[in-house]
């Protein structure tokens, strides 16, 4: 789970939160996102999901979709398309919010990069797999009717298949190794929303903290969206170490339009600071129908 787009989007699940958190509203969403993330010195990545929420009051359930493509090979490590299946959950208990979240996937090597000295692609095990499970806890403190600041605490543990390429004595691909990461996420952050009138939407900005016991582990994909509604987004990084821990911060931005009582729309902006595989920036832009 990639922590600051799960604190940014309280500010986009605020909007309706603050007027949901105390009815029996039920419910369905249907909600599409995409995007781009814009990797250093890297080819971007683009990803896209497509998901379903079922609201029960103070609580929702989701269940999400999610392809990410594999951009560009960097270092040693061979690009992967991947695609991921999530469930996630959460609860409010006055403005105590509570969540969870369990996602599985599969990814595709592509080793057609990698050449070896007589112009062959290496041969790749073209399968793999990735599993992450974590959970997270937040509080909303009204500063004023329509200003809220929401301080949050999340854990995640992510496991990912990679593949990285091997070179022989001339420095030409001769091979391919498939190896697997796993590792313990913590973080902390904050954001800072304020809501429309006439519950047309929010408009926020978020900072976040975050230490991995392995970065490698969360650095192939990051995963968001766990808090209530599921309106977070992908993060997708590239890693070519099996084992380094680490840590890194994130910043961002979300804006969004309740175009009506059944549509809206939602834009997401994070940057990373510091970290070590390279800062990356992505953009997202989702749609949500409620019926």
């Amino acid at each position: 789970m990639n922590f600051a787009l799960r604190v940014a989007s309280l500010a986009l699940v605020l909007a309706g939160a603050a007027h949901a958190k105390d009815s029996d509203d039920t419910g369905w969403t249907l909600s599409a996102s995409g995007g781009i993330t814009a990797i250093q010195a890297q080819a971007d990545q683009p990803f896209g999901a497509i998901g379903l929420t079922r609201d029960f009051g103070n609580s929702w359930l989701k269940l999400e979709g999610t392809y990410v493509g594999s951009g560009d090979a960097r270092g040693a490590t061979i690009p992967a398309d991947s695609w991921i299946g999530t469930l996630s959950g959460g609860t409010y208990v006055g403005n105590l919010g509570l969540d969870a979240y369990v996602s599985l996937g599969t990814r595709s090597f592509d080793a057609a990069a990698f050449r070896t000295e007589a112009g062959q692609a290496i041969t790749v095990d073209r399968s793999g797999n990735l599993f992450a499970v974590g959970g997270s806890v937040s509080y909303d403190i009204a500063l004023s009717d329509r200003l809220f600041l929401s301080p949050s605490l999340g854990v995640d543990y992510n496991r990912i298949d990679f593949a990285i390429a091997l070179f022989g004595p001339a420095g030409r691909p001769i091979g391919s190794q498939r190896q697997a990461s796993d590792g313990v996420t913590g973080s902390a952050g904050a954001s800072l929303t304020h809501l429309f009138a006439n519950v047309a939407g929010s408009i926020g900005v978020s900072a976040a903290f975050s230490t991995a016991s392995n970065i490698a582990a969360v650095g192939q994909i990051g995963f968001g969206g766990s808090t209530r509604g599921g309106r977070g987004a992908l993060l997708p990084r590239f890693a070519d170490t099996p084992a380094q821990s680490g840590s890194w911060g994130e910043v961002g931005a979300s804006l969004s339009f309740n175009a009506s009582k059944a549509f809206a729309i939602d834009f997401n902006v994070v940057q990373t600071i510091s970290f070590p595989f390279g800062d990356t920036t992505a953009g997202i832009v989702g749609l949500r129908f409620k019926f």
